[in-house]
């Protein structure tokens, strides 16, 4: 539930954070005002508590935030690394007039860039896992086939085609088509881009970790309970106004959290890379 609501549109997550915490600080408010108080005797103690229970929420609140801001600069910095390896081998391709065999190299380069933006970056896909792979595994044999074994690696299509422009650098080796130096440099590069990838994929999802999202959660519920009860007095007005700014806080907070642990394509901090390079490089 927690990952589909991170998935979801920036109005469902609205909904998702506003409409719970009016449904939950609405019957504590009714009941405070038709109780009334004009004994305020509690005041003391109940401030005291709402400022430790609002010191948690925005402690907590404040740490969920960072977590997700820097989890998503870290996967962005990884994309545009692998981006970046990805354009110096494509520069080094294209510095030697094109044939059949350096074409195919960029070809296989732009699909793979095409294939991480339409699965591992997508609404269905989740840090390179994609949610239905049926019809994108391929078997790719180990070295251990020369034992006589023959285990094998499923891949999905992303995987392979990271795979398949290797295999495309070694057909520009054995075509023998470009000088030493920048045949070292193509596979530098692509052992570059290899490592970039890794690190992006390794990187963890949702990038909040469970524990502090139910932590904040137990918070945020203590906090509406308080919100909804205290303080009682006279002013209807001024508790709406209390009650109304309070819940607008929370739920800002809590839509913040779930919205910058988006890592796919809708984000245009990890679109705009990637449609840079496909204008340059198609």
């Amino acid at each position: 539930m927690y990952e589909s609501i991170l998935q979801s549109s920036p109005i469902v997550r609205i909904l998702v954070c506003l409409l719970p915490a009016l449904l939950i600080v609405l019957p504590f408010v009714k009941a405070s005002l038709k109780k009334g108080s004009e004994n305020h005797q509690d005041d003391n103690v109940m401030t005291a508590a709402m400022r430790f229970v609002g010191a948690a929420f925005i402690f907590i609140g404040s740490f969920a935030n960072v977590t997700a801001w820097q989890g998503a600069s870290s996967a962005n910095s990884s994309l545009k690394n692998e981006l970046a390896a990805l354009s110096a081998l494509s520069e080094t391709i294209l510095d030697y007039e094109q044939d059949a065999t350096l074409s195919d190299a960029i070809l296989k380069i732009t699909t793979y860039v095409q294939t991480i933006r339409d699965t591992e970056l997508s609404d269905n896909g989740i840090k390179g896992v994609l949610v239905d792979a049926s019809g994108l595994n391929r078997t790719q044999m180990t070295k251990n086939s020369a034992l006589g074994v023959e285990p094998t690696i499923m891949r999905d299509s992303a995987e392979q085609q990271a795979l398949d422009i290797r295999s495309a650098v070694i057909e520009i080796e054995l075509a023998d088509i470009v000088d030493e130096r920048d045949l070292n440099r193509m596979l530098k590069q692509v052992d570059d881009f290899q490592t970039i990838r890794q690190t992006r994929l390794s990187g963890t999802w949702p990038l909040v970790p469970q524990v502090v999202i139910v932590t904040f959660l137990i918070i945020t519920l203590a906090t509406l309970v308080l919100i909804g009860c205290y303080p009682t007095g006279p002013s209807r007005r001024l508790k709406w106004m209390q009650v109304i700014g309070s819940v607008a806080v929370v739920s800002s907070v809590w839509f913040s959290v779930l919205s910058t642990q988006d890592v796919s394509v809708n984000s245009s901090r990890f679109d705009a890379p990637i449609e840079a390079f496909l204008i340059r490089y198609k």
